[in-house]
Order: structure tokens, then C-alpha cells, then sequence
């Protein structure tokens, strides 16, 4: 297995997607993983090889060499698992989904503004339209003379006014 999970990082792509406030954590973060990178590949990838003849040679206590050259050799340093890669991967896929999810919501939202868009397009002018006009297009919001109100004519207003009428109270 190799020392390196991911072989390159498009520094430039993620520095793109990311908002003006969090550039100053991409910063701190990429100085980081360089540190650590530049601290990883100063070390070998395999542990460096000994010239145990040469020991043999000049140690004279007999076995020492040859205990150290079969304890070193037996020696496995295995590297740390791959625990996160499938749930990175795993959240990686429900993300898409729910960025297709939210791009297809979008798009029909967009469409029924467009569909809106043509509605109030055809529409009557408002400086044109009559007061019969305005309040067959909007019948909530014309003045209707069995139900007056009082000015200013806003909602707020009309509570309060209704609120203080002894009729309209029960």
C-alpha cells in the first residue's frame, strides 16, 4: 500500500468554491498538509537496508549480530488502516444527491417564475388599469366598499381598528 491516499490536490479548484470568509482557514490548512507532506517524503518509504556483514565482522559477542538482524528483520510496521475513505465516499454520493435534489428544485422554481414573468407581462399596465381592473387582479388587495377600512389601510391598522369594535369582536 502506498504512503500517499491522494496523489495531487487542485489547490487552485478548491481555493475557487470556497467563500472569501473561510480563506483564511484554507491558508492555515494548506500550510499544514504541506508541512506534512514535506515531513513524510524527507523520511524513506522502506526502512534503510543494513550491511549486517559488516557487523559480523567487527562485533565479536557471538549471536548479538545475528539476534539484532532477525529482530530487525521480523520487524513489521504495518500502515494504519483505510477507515474513512468509504464513509468520506458514502457521503460524498448523499451529498450529490442532495445538490441534485436542490439543482431540480431550483429549476422548477425558476420555471414558475418564468411562467409568473409572462402572467404579469400581459398584464394591463397599472397606469392604465381602472380601479375595476386593478381589483379583478388582485381581490385581496382592492378596496372593497361592503368591508371599508380605515387609513392608512394595512393590515396591522385594520387589527387594531377591528379589535376595538365591539361588533366585530363577537
Amino acid at each position: 500500500m502506498s504512503r500517499r491516499a491522494i496523489k495531487s490536490i487542485n489547490w487552485a479548484a478548491l481555493l475557487e468554491r470556497l467563500p472569501e470568509s473561510e480563506k483564511n482557514v484554507y491558508v492555515t490548512f494548506r500550510a499544514k498538509s504541506d508541512q506534512y507532506l514535506r515531513r513524510m517524503t524527507a523520511n524513506p518509504e522502506s526502512p534503510p537496508k543494513i550491511d549486517w556483514s559488516y557487523y559480523k565482522r567487527t562485533i565479536t559477542t557471538p549471536g548479538l549480530v545475528d539476534k539484532f538482524q532477525k529482530e530487525y528483520e521480523a520487524l513489521s510496521i504495518p500502515y494504519p488502516a483505510d477507515k474513512y475513505t468509504a464513509d468520506i465516499e458514502s457521503e460524498e454520493k448523499e451529498t450529490l444527491k442532495q445538490i441534485d435534489n436542490f439543482v431540480q428544485e431550483a429549476n422548477q422554481m425558476i420555471e414558475n417564475a418564468k411562467i409568473e414573468i409572462e402572467k404579469i407581462q400581459q398584464l394591463l399596465p397599472y397606469s392604465e388599469m381602472t380601479l375595476e381592473d386593478f381589483r379583478d387582479i388582485h381581490p385581496e388587495e382592492a378596496i372593497n366598499p361592503d368591508k371599508p377600512t380605515a387609513w392608512p389601510h394595512t393590515p396591522e391598522v385594520q387589527a387594531s381598528m377591528d379589535a376595538g369594535d365591539p361588533k366585530k369582536a363577537n
